[in-house]
């Protein structure tokens, strides 16, 4: 019996305020995400860690992969290397796909370390309330939203 209390009392300690410093992330990516959802032009509406504004090419590509070229990071190919994760061959670090809005038109993603965040829509210039829920996506994932350009 004193195990199971001690158990339980653990379990929920872990549960608890205390149980991650203040300034974790939260980093968690689109569990559901379907590449073939990116497929199509985008646009950088906003950014962390780079300026934004490059416009994004993405076509299916060979074996499953996607062919991503950049205005700014040039092309290259983009494999999942799990849920809702991307490793493109433009980048150090994989991108985390962390949210879509229902109808694919914006998106945002981000490295698991913070250092770089991407927020991308089909418009060159996305629906204030899209970037909204993208501001609410990065602070929720522990993004320095002061860092956030347009």
């Amino acid at each position: 019996m004193r195990r199971l209390i001690l158990a339980a009392t653990l379990a929920l300690a872990a549960c608890g305020e205390g149980s991650a410093p203040p300034d974790a992330a939260r980093m968690t990516s689109l569990v559901g995400f379907e590449p073939a959802g990116l497929v199509g032009t985008w646009h950088e509406v906003a950014a962390i860690g780079r300026p934004p504004g490059a416009s994004w090419q993405v076509d299916p590509g060979p074996g499953g992969a996607l062919a991503i070229s950049t205005s700014r990071d040039g092309a290259g190919q983009a494999e999942m290397v799990g849920p809702g994760r991307l490793r493109l061959s433009q980048f150090a670090s994989p991108l985390w796909v962390l949210w879509a809005d229902a109808d694919m038109r914006t998106l945002v993603m981000g490295t698991p370390d913070g250092r770089i965040a991407i927020v991308l829509d089909r418009a060159a210039r996305a629906a204030p309330d899209r970037l909204a829920a993208a501001r609410e996506v990065l602070d929720w994932n522990g993004y320095d939203l002061a860092a956030l350009r347009r």
